[in-house]
């Protein structure tokens, strides 16, 4: 009995062993791009994926140069001459927009019947399916840290992770805990950059690292402490991690 429960997961994992890897890369919206699959295709199949994937982010370049122009036209003193943008909204904006680009890739490649991928933009990642190997294993080491640390690694199955590194207040406080970096792990990368502002926010109106950790945000604070830096884990984070 216990064989043949075990047979089709043992058929499954086989079928899926045996997909085949399909990379695709390049640079849009003002940075890179990598999207790993696994899929059988046809190289018809392969050239459709290629060419849908640089129509989608082609559109979204289109949009984030309109919201670039009105951008623009709100900081002009007059009509005829277009300011420059601060740099720190179209910073934000980019990041914004490669939250969408990922969710919107992910979303075309399952309409696809795509099962298996991760999609990644200026370094947001989603995932969906699973590789042959059983698991989207993503190192934490860069949000936030002056240098790499061995850092733990979390499994990102079926969902997305976004970085923020978050800007010093002019006011900060030298002896004060101060976040330096924050990693979120939520269902789409549009919901966890939403989450990833609204712990930076947080921060910004002077909530204490210990505050933030008691959110319901899978999240990871990098924290600078009179003694040193300090990596901080909420609750929802921990179950992401690898045992």
């Amino acid at each position: 009995m216990f064989l043949l429960l075990m047979l089709p997961i043992a058929l499954l994992s086989a079928c899926r062993s045996q997909l085949q890897e399909q990379l695709y890369q390049g640079t849009a919206l003002g940075t890179g791009y990598h999207i790993t699959l696994y899929a059988d295709l046809g190289a018809a199949e392969r050239e459709r994926i290629a060419v849908g994937i640089q129509g989608e982010l082609a559109q979204l370049q289109q949009q984030r140069e309109a919201l670039l122009g009105t951008l623009a036209a709100a900081f002009s003193a007059t009509p005829k001459v277009l300011a420059a943008t601060p740099v720190a909204f179209v910073d934000e904006l980019d990041r914004l927009i490669h939250a969408l680009a990922v969710d919107r890739l992910t979303e075309w490649l399952t309409e696809l019947e795509v099962e298996h991928m991760m999609v990644e933009v200026g370094g947001v990642i989603r995932t969906r399916g699973l590789p042959p190997d059983g698991g989207w294993w993503l190192s934490l080491e860069h949000a936030g840290l002056p240098e790499q640390e061995e850092g733990r690694r979390i499994n990102l199955t079926n969902a997305a992770l976004v970085h923020r590194l978050v800007r010093p207040t002019p006011v900060a406080i030298p002896a004060l805990p101060r976040t330096l970096g924050i990693s979120v792990v939520a269902a789409t990368a549009s919901e966890a950059s939403r989450q990833a502002l609204l712990l930076m926010a947080a921060d910004q109106q002077g909530t204490t690292p210990s505050q933030t950790l008691g959110v319901d945000s899978a999240a990871r604070l990098v924290v600078k402490t009179p003694q040193g830096i300090e990596i901080r884990y909420t609750t929802a984070m921990e179950s992401w991690f690898e045992s």
